[in-house]
């Protein structure tokens, strides 16, 4: 039985998810959020994106380091919404497949919690009912070894715990959505393994794709990929594909594929329907000796990928099966900080550690997709020495218009530029470093619903 608003503990092993009680918090008290009972449909006919709603535009999550406080502001009128306590400091922070919740990694702690960004859309016969509401910590949470890498794909989202060597404590894997984390549905995929992992997995609808490792080996990283089957709690596996995957790290995924990428080159499994195949794509000649692919970056609608190797930003295309390297130079003596794609797939955005945000568009040439150069722009002219130590420039990308905001923790800023004109168009003042940051808020149409 789900009540709404709260979730039945379900304990699942080495992963647990339950209502939040049984453990100590540090909280800032918030309002919880209003539900809507779906008979109040009076003056709420043909609802679209933004009617009748302040932060049409989304919300920003921003934390501040060592910090278990997470600030929440409007994007209309820049105003602080609320502080919300989460546990423990949040390591890394992600948004939801539908960019309704924040996704709050506790790795050290072994927590991952999440936070309900207050807009959402219904689906109410031939139109949407759009909720605005107060943000607020949910009760759903995951507790496992070591949650690491966190995935997100159309349809759910993958958190891989590495599980420890030390201690002898094995891996593992969850697969859920959003209709999860707001207590719509309570039974959630788990996957174990028999020994530890520094993996990664994506959620493909009822399907798993994640890493394994040999545990004869003494790396803690996987060379191989299988494919797993959702049969209520637990998976299936379904096969084992015939990639070799050295030094696996990194995944990401589009409509069509996933990539995944491997000391030799980059693993693509290709899905059609419920079939799965998988190629390998070699290492370029032009890498030096030691360059590999670490990052991946997919999108919905793009073909291509964005990898990392190095300081090299690259296109991997598995289409026409090559890896391309994008016309970039970091700045001298820095190195990457942050890169994606826009929320649609239209442009590629890359920042550095020296303040320099470099903006790609996509255009097809001779029956290939590229992406060149259309703008840069130096986030802070500040000193950069003066830059508080274990801090960068990081971004998030709106998903209602073409635009990305980058933290300024030098400045105690968060900037909002435009993609289209490459240019500063408005400023948050803050009165404390800020140091990850993600939107939430409901998608364009170009976004979602594909």
């Amino acid at each position: 039985m789900v009540l709404k608003g709260k979730l039945l503990a379900v304990a699942i092993s080495a992963i647990l998810l339950s209502a939040c009680g049984g453990t100590e918090h540090t909280i800032v008290k918030v309002d919880p959020p209003t539900q809507d009972n779906g008979n109040d449909n009076d003056g709420h006919d043909d609802h679209d994106h933004g009617d009748a709603i302040t932060d049409a535009n989304g919300r920003l999550i921003v934390t501040s380091a060592d910090s278990n406080v997470v600030n929440v502001y409007s994007t209309a009128d820049k105003s602080l919404i609320d502080s919300i306590g989460v546990t423990h400091y949040p390591k890394y922070v992600y948004s939801s497949e539908n960019h309704r919740f924040a996704v709050l990694v506790q790795r050290d702690q072994g927590l991952v919690e999440f936070i309900d960004g207050g807009l959402y859309e219904e689906e109410h016969g031939d139109h949407h009912h759009t909720h605005e509401e107060a943000p607020a910590l949910t009760s759903f949470h995951l507790e496992s070894v070591k949650p690491t890498h966190v995935t997100v794909g159309e349809s759910g989202i993958a958190v891989f715990s590495d599980g420890d060597k030390d201690s002898q404590q094995n891996a593992s894997a969850a697969m859920f959505t959003e209709a999860h984390i707001s207590g719509d549905q309570s039974e959630v995929a788990a996957l174990h393994y028999d020994t530890y992992m520094h993996g990664a997995a994506q959620a493909r609808g009822e399907f798993l794709i994640s890493t394994i490792r040999d545990p004869q080996t003494e790396t803690s990283l996987p060379s191989q990929i299988g494919l797993y089957h959702a049969h209520g709690d637990h998976f299936h596996q379904e096969q084992v594909f015939n990639v070799s995957c050295p030094a696996l790290h990194g995944s990401a995924q589009n409509e069509e594929a996933v990539a995944f990428g491997c000391g030799d080159g980059v693993a693509v499994i290709t899905q059609q329907g419920e079939s799965f195949s998988a190629v390998k794509l070699a290492n370029p000649d032009y890498f030096a000796d030691g360059q590999r692919v670490r990052t991946l970056k997919g999108h919905h609608d793009a073909e291509q990928f964005i990898a990392l190797a190095g300081n090299d930003v690259l296109m991997v295309d598995p289409e026409h099966g090559h890896i391309e390297k994008l016309e970039w130079q970091v700045s001298d003596n820095y190195r990457i900080a942050s890169f994606g794609f826009s929320f649609a797939g239209e442009h590629v955005v890359v920042m550095d550690t020296a303040g320099k945000l470099s903006i790609f568009a996509g255009h097809d040439h001779d029956g290939e997709h590229h992406f060149e150069a259309a703008g840069e722009v130096q986030v802070s002219d500040a000193d950069l020495t003066t830059m508080p130590e274990g801090h960068g420039f990081q971004i998030t990308f709106s998903h209602s218009e073409q635009a990305v905001y980058v933290s300024d923790p030098i400045a105690k800023q968060i900037k909002k530029f435009d993609l289209e004109e490459a240019k500063l168009v408005d400023t948050f003042e803050l009165d404390y470093v800020p140091e990850k940051l993600v939107w939430l808020g409901i998608a364009a149409e170009e976004s979602h619903d594909h």
